[in-house]
């Protein structure tokens, strides 16, 4: 009788430690993260220089994953502001953080 409560208590405690691994377990693809991670910099570093096509490039990859508040730049400059920049940042980075295991790929 034992050695039954004690099986069964090593085989509950084994199946939980195997699902908290699998929990904790995160597929992150490195190549994507630092693309998308260059094309936030790129846009950074840009923002309040002239805005060329580089520029727009890293809003368009951007723009493939998550919100990027394109409409803003409908300006009489055809810039993207600085203040829609900082918002839509915050926006990237939780998409990211909420993502990043999902081992994401590239979209043509």
């Amino acid at each position: 009788m034992t050695s039954v409560i004690l099986l069964l208590l090593i085989s509950c405690s084994s199946s939980k430690q195997s699902k908290t691994k699998e929990e904790n377990y995160c597929n992150e693809n490195l190549v994507f993260k630092k693309e998308f991670f260059k094309n936030i910099e790129n846009v950074e570093n840009l923002i309040y220089k002239v805005q060329g096509e580089s520029l727009k490039n890293s809003l368009k990859f951007i723009g493939k994953y998550t919100h990027v508040s394109f409409e803003s730049m409908s300006n009489y400059a055809r810039t993207y502001p600085s203040g829609i920049f900082e918002r839509d940042k915050k926006v990237w980075l939780e998409w990211y953080e909420k993502n990043k295991c999902k081992n994401m790929e590239f979209k043509e």
